[in-house]
This record gives structure tokens, sequence and C-alpha cells, in this order.
């Protein structure tokens, strides 16, 4: 057999690998590459910022669960869809994650929540301007990363340091390497993808606040305004981290905007899913008690849109000024359900991904990457709820 022959085989052997991987596989790959990279970036913050994101990041408990790396596995996957090499779109990776968890303590903290699957959160066992400094350094790390491609960059030495710490070898290959290959216009890319995130998380909070004061006011708008939240939250978190991926794998124009949609449609899925799971979700597997976001009168999707259907036991309910009992919490969500908003939610939650997989669809990635884009989509979106 030909040398062409032999390449052949060797590249459809590849590709049949990847496909056949199921999506345990992939986040358990996806873990595998990305934190090792992530672990050390966290380890440059220094001592009260690191221990804030150790708790933050569960490392405390041991290896992180899979569903830790679905953000992961979508930068890494939207790299290999666009022709391009999933290790160079660790560093991406990694910066997503540390938006993210900047982003979850400031949530934590405007909540009020003094859990969050299974464990405590940081602003509870720190205090709350304590977590507010570390989720900022997290915020600060995340650029450094974008910005050099290089997680594993060594930490600007104290103040009053004579002698700089030695770079390690490996290090500085790393980062030789990663300026080599993608040169400054990507990492200014980068960086500017993760700059609009933020802006959109940041957006998506002051809109939730005004939403919190609203007591009256056009419905229809309260509904929009709702979703526009949940898009700018969820959605744009996700999509920065498709976009990025692309980016990273050498995507044209229409490919990372094509996946950037993805990620955004899917985002808002995923916000359905957990909305519906965040009432009627088993204690067991999220962590929260039933019935938790009525408990803390919290205005997601599937109360705001019973609200608006007139759902006004719902909505008196809510408006008592006293602690709520579990009968109370029944009947507000045996409202909602007879408003039909929990149906329309669960609907929602599916158009939503169907959405997501015409505009990946659109942006005509590999066949291998269509199948783990779909399995992690679908995985993501599950509302048993």
């Amino acid at each position: 057999m030909s040398g062409d022959g032999h390449q052949t085989r060797r590249w459809a052997a590849r590709l049949m690998v990847i496909v056949l991987r199921n999506v345990d596989d992939v986040l358990a790959w996806a873990g595998r590459l990305v934190d090792p990279a992530l672990r050390a970036a966290v380890t440059r913050l220094p001592e009260p910022s690191r221990q804030i994101a150790d708790l933050q990041l569960g490392w405390a408990d041991g290896p992180r669960s899979c569903a830790a790396h679905e953000r992961s596995a979508l930068t890494l996957v939207c790299a290999g869809a666009v022709g391009g090499d999933p290790h160079d779109a660790v560093p991406a990776a990694v910066a997503v994650e540390l938006l993210h968890h900047w982003a979850e303590i400031r949530r934590d903290l405007r909540a009020g929540d003094l859990t969050r699957k299974h464990r405590p959160t940081a602003w509870s066992v720190f205090g709350a301007q304590p977590a507010t400094l570390g989720a900022e350094a997290l915020l600060a790390l995340a650029f450094d990363v974008a910005a050099t491609g290089d997680p594993t960059r060594p930490a600007v030495p104290p103040v009053g340091r004579t002698t700089p710490e030695p770079v390690r070898p490996v290090s500085g290959a790393v980062r030789q390497a990663t300026c080599e290959r993608t040169g400054p216009i990507t990492g200014g890319t980068t960086v500017r993808v993760l700059g609009d995130t933020v802006q959109q998380l940041l957006h998506g909070d002051h809109t939730t606040l005004v939403l919190g004061d609203r007591t009256t006011g056009d419905r229809g708008d309260l509904l929009r305004e709702c979703l526009g939240a949940a898009e700018r939250h969820a959605g744009a978190l996700l999509g920065s981290a498709c976009a990025l991926g692309a980016l990273a794998g050498g995507g044209d124009r229409a490919q990372v905007e094509q996946l950037r949609l993805f990620g955004v449609r899917l985002g808002l899925a995923v916000q359905f899913a957990d909305d519906l799971l965040g009432i009627w979700g088993d204690p067991a597997q999220t962590g929260r008690p039933r019935y938790a976001d009525l408990r803390r009168r919290r205005r997601s999707l599937p109360v705001t849109a019973a609200l608006v259907a007139g759902a006004d036991e719902l909505a008196e309910v809510l408006g008592r000024e006293d602690r709520l009992g579990d009968t109370d919490l029944e009947r507000a969500a045996k409202s909602i359900e007879q408003s039909g908003a929990r149906a329309w939610c669960r609907q929602q939650a599916d158009d939503l991904l169907a959405q997501a997989l015409l505009a990946l669809d659109l942006a005509i990635p590999s066949p291998a990457a269509v199948a783990e884009l779909v399995a992690l989509a679908r995985r993501a979106t599950r509302h048993s709820a």
C-alpha cells in the first residue's frame, strides 16, 4: 500500500475514534486537557484569592465532575469543528472557566445563596468583601490568559522582590509556540470577545436588578426583559465559549459567528432547563431544596411567564412579606403549572435547542464535531422537571 494509503487509513481511524466517543468520554477528555492549565493559572493568584478560587472550583472536594467540563468541551470541540487543533483552544477554555466563576461568585453574593451544588458559596465562607475581591482576581486572570495565550505564565513577583522567579522552560516554550501560531491579532480578538462577554453579563445584571424592583408596568415588556437578561447571562457565556474555540481553531468569520449563535441559543435553552429544575428539580441531583427559586422569590423564567399569563395566586404568594411555608410554595408551584408557564418553558427549551442545532449546521463543521456538539447540547439541556 502506498504512503498516501497509509495516511488515509490513519485519518479514517482517528475520525472513527472521535465519532465513537460518547458524551462522558468527551467531557473527561476536556477535563484532562483544561484542568491542569486551569490549576496552573489559579496557582498564580495571591494566597487569599487562591483559597477563594479553590473553594469556588470545588477542588477541595477532589476532581471536578463531568458537568463542570461542559463549557471547556464546547470550546475544544468547536476548535476541532473548523479544522483546528483542540489543544490550541486550551487557553481560551481556561479564560472562559475563569470568567464563569467570576460571574458565579457575584451571582451567589447578589442572591444571598449559602450553598451551591452541595458545597458552601465563597461569600458564605470568606465574607462578602473578600469573595468580591477574589472574583475580581479571577476576572483579571481571565484577561491575562486570553491576552497571552499561556495559562502557565509565571506571576509578576511581589513588590520589593529583588530576584525574579525563574521562568520554567516548559512555560517559555509554550508561550513562544503560542505567539508564533496565533500572533497578536488573534490574541487581541480573543480579548475583545471576552470583553464583550463581560459587558453582556453586566448588562444582564443591571436588567435583573431593575426587574427585581418592578411591581407595575406592561407584562409583555416584563417577559421580554427577563428573556433578555437570561440571554445576556447564560447565552453570552456559552456563545463566547464556542466563538473563542472557533477562533482558536482558525475558523472564518462566518463559522465563528454561527458557532457563537449556536452557543447563545444553547445557553438560553440551558437557562430554561435550569429554571425548571430550580422549582421542580430533585434536591439529590440539584443540591438545592425543592422550590428553591420560589423560596427566595426569584423572578425566574417560569415565574415571570406565569405572572405575565395572569397567575394572580402566584403574585399574591410572592408578594407576601412573611416567610413562605411549604404550603405556600406548593400553591405557588401549582399556580405556575395551571398558568401553562411550566409547559411553555419546556417547549421554549426544546425550540431553542433546535435553533442552536440549525446554527451549528450552518457553520459547516466536521461530521465528528457535529455528533459531539449535538450530544453535549442535549446533555446540557436535559430538564426532568
